[in-house]
């Protein structure tokens, strides 16, 4: 059946498109199979693979940070390098950083060279044997006065150097930023004495926010200057954004079609990428909301009036609420029901629902890119104005009621 062009279909499914899924549900990389099958190339990524090569083929040692906001593809660019040091028989170390504690972190980084069984004491002690220096690292690790950078620095470059190639990778380092500024120095200066005795065939990298590495190149410019190389992501352009989509529509293309971009318009996909301010993880999550919501609806093309009237202004505080993600929801609910839509502090927040509190800045900065929460410059969240209203107008009624 048609109507005004669109054509209807009897059933709610993505069989409707030819398509076996939604291929827009998983945001990040991380456990989706075949990801170099789906994965944009852009220039950073090939001037990280000469970096690769260079260490591989010449046995180069080189330090690097790759800079970006959330969601512009840093942990796929560290994991794209680990594959690669192990795929030759070397040692990756990857640690996603989840705490401003720099004696937890750089206990992680000590575990992750052979990830233990259990995070107990039998582990410390199996490999205190066969290793020779748990003892002296975990006086260095029980306490930030007994914490000596050189010294844990060469006790991690002798392990290193146990193998053909390595690499130490550290994601998401903007979690550190609670940290003391004397502890931030300390583990910057670890990091530095490893980046100036890395073996032959290593590679010291770490992914952050802009924020966050802008402040901590003042406090610490020395081990900065020490990088070889800085790589700030950019975000898409309209054509790599045609090729993402053309990539993982192909993925759960069930029958053919001529047009690699169908179901979608072009207007409607240069639209989206507007929205997403070229953003790719923002990018797939309104990609995924607006096939999901235009599967329920039958909609066919999805053309830019269609994804205008999908994501134009929720009408009523539940709608707003049904548009959260799931993983945030809790967040949101706590601005809203408990502080009266804002504005709050990360740490009122985190308090609230009982959740950590760099987890929940992080989140609640995730929310503010999305465009849910609009965050101040004194560091405090609060809804949008049209939610604003919502919850005024609910008041007035109560008080009408009353």
């Amino acid at each position: 059946m048609e109507r005004d062009g669109l054509k209807f279909y009897p059933s709610h499914s993505y069989d409707v498109y030819g398509l076996s899924h939604n291929p827009f549900e998983q945001l990040a990389s991380e456990g989706i199979a075949d990801v170099e099958s789906i994965h944009v190339y852009q220039e950073v990524d090939m001037r990280l693979q000469m970096i690769i090569s260079e260490v591989l083929g010449h046995k180069s040692s080189i330090a690097l940070s790759i800079v970006g906001p959330l969601g512009m593809g840093k942990t796929q660019r560290l994991k794209n390098i680990a594959k690669a040091i192990e795929e030759n028989g070397g040692k990756a170390i990857y640690v996603k950083v989840d705490t401003n504690d720099i004696l937890k972190l750089t206990r992680d980084i000590f575990y992750a060279l052979k990830p233990p069984r259990s995070r107990t004491n039998i582990f410390f002690e199996n490999l205190s044997r066969k290793l020779g220096f748990i003892d002296r690292l975990e006086k260095m690790l029980s306490d930030p006065n007994e914490y000596k950078s050189r010294d844990i620095a060469e006790l991690l470059v002798e392990q290193l150097k146990k193998y053909p190639y390595s690499a130490l990778l550290l994601d998401e380092l903007e979690n550190m930023q609670g940290a003391g500024e004397r502890e931030k120095i300390q583990f910057f200066e670890m990091l530095r004495h490893v980046i100036s005795t890395m073996p032959p065939g290593c590679i010291v990298a770490f992914a952050c926010i802009p924020e966050a590495y802008e402040e901590y190149t003042k406090i610490f410019p020395a081990f900065f200057m020490r990088l070889h190389y800085e790589f700030k992501l950019r975000p898409m352009s309209v054509e790599e954004t045609f090729e993402l989509v053309k990539k993982r529509l192909n993925k759960a293309r069930v029958k053919d079609t001529d047009d690699p971009i169908y179901p979608f318009t072009e207007e409607a996909i240069k639209l989206i990428h507007d929205l997403a301010r070229g953003n790719p993880r923002q990018i797939l999550r309104l990609l995924h909301y607006v096939l999901s919501e235009a599967a329920k609806h039958k909609f066919d093309p999805i053309d830019e009036y269609v994804v205008t009237a999908i994501l134009e202004e929720p009408k009523s505080l539940e709608e707003y609420l049904m548009r959260i993600p799931k993983s945030y929801k809790d967040l949101v609910e706590a601005i809203v029901f408990e502080f009266n839509g804002g504005p709050v502090s990360y740490i009122q927040v985190a308090k609230a629902v009982k959740k950590p509190g760099m987890q929940v800045y992080e989140s609640l900065n995730e929310l503010v890119r999305l465009g849910f929460l609009v965050g101040d410059p004194n560091g405090s969240y609060k809804v949008p104005d049209y939610v604003r209203k919502f919850l005024e107008e609910g008041q007035a009624e109560r008080l009408r009621g009353e």
